[in-house]
């Protein structure tokens, strides 16, 4: 089963946490966070009218010997010589060890109760700089995206057109070459003024590739946000889809409304001003994240997600 993304112990620095993104250890690091003085012995004295341990021996009230083996993991109060602390986490193994992700078996309990998101205020989004989402990943820029969307396009014309040639119109150059035939001998007869239009079978195969390079880049782009939370494109340029809300795979429901929204209006071009407006809401929608202060499109917008970095 795949490990929620979430901040967990450093496999190479037991004094750091790292961010585990739900498919592999990324390079983004953290200190733990350490009570501040002001803290130190509040609420982890020993019950009321019992000695603190190790009082008049020379140790400062209240706290045991340094933490041995097990430290945090078991939650002991302080005087069994352990620190105060953390209980062990459900579903980790006896030294805290997660059973998934590059390191599995050898290191990083997360210590701090659940798996959660990039840290609000963490040194990764400060060094960042730029917007984020609530849970401090940063959002990708219009260009990354504009460049991933060059690729899905390039992808999805040459291997979708292909197949809708090959399944719908498998006649098609057939059908193009009596035409461009046609065409010549009218010109050749004298009738420049006579436009030759194209036939309605040709006009008809043209509509059906159409339509089923649409289908296929609506299915293409669902599948892909699925199970791997980008397409090729964002995955060559070090995007994700996630929602904005939290991290993590996204919903099937989510993953279509976003595709139909981003290719449904090439699928409504059989009207000339059906298929303008269609085109001026892709060029709109593709623009959109320059202005929006999320760094969302409309498709973002509806489907309630946004594009991060890595």
């Amino acid at each position: 089963m795949t490990q929620p993304a979430g901040w967990y112990d450093d496999p190479q620095d037991p004094s750091s946490l790292r961010y585990w993104d739900g498919v592999q250890w990324t390079s983004h690091t953290s200190p733990k966070v350490k009570p501040g003085l002001e803290q130190a012995g509040q609420g982890t004295g020993p019950a009321p009218g019992q000695p603190a341990t190790g009082e008049g021996q020379g140790q400062q009230p209240g706290w045991g010997q340094p933490p041995q083996q097990g430290g945090w993991d078991q939650g002991q109060q302080p005087g069994s010589g352990q620190q105060p602390g953390y209980g062990q986490q459900p579903g980790y193994g006896q030294q805290g060890y997660p059973s998934y992700g590059p390191y599995a078996g050898q290191t990083g309990q997360q210590p701090y109760g659940g798996p959660v998101g990039p840290m609000p205020g963490s040194p990764y989004a400060a060094a960042y700089g730029g917007p984020t989402t609530p849970d401090g990943q940063p959002l990708a820029g219009w260009g990354l995206r504009f460049l991933a969307r060059i690729i899905d396009g390039i992808l999805v014309a040459i291997v979708g057109g292909i197949l809708a040639v090959t399944l719908l119109a498998p006649d098609l150059m057939q059908q193009i070459t009596d035409w461009s035939e046609e065409f010549t001998r009218a010109l050749e007869a004298g009738q420049e003024a006579e436009f030759v239009f194209p036939p309605d079978e040709l006009n008809a195969a043209f509509l059906r590739i159409g339509l089923g390079i649409g289908v296929l880049s609506i299915l293409y782009e669902v599948l892909m946000l699925k199970f791997f939370g980008a397409t090729v494109g964002k995955l060559m340029t070090g995007l994700r889809v996630r929602l904005r809300e939290r991290p993590g795979p996204l919903p099937w429901g989510t993953a279509l409304v976003r595709a139909i929204v981003w290719q449904g209006p090439g699928l409504v071009g059989g009207a000339q001003l059906i298929s303008t407006l269609a085109s001026l809401f892709v060029i709109v929608n593709g623009l959109w994240p320059l202005w929006d202060a999320q760094r969302q499109s409309i498709n973002d917008k509806v489907a309630r997600t946004n594009v991060v970095r890595r």
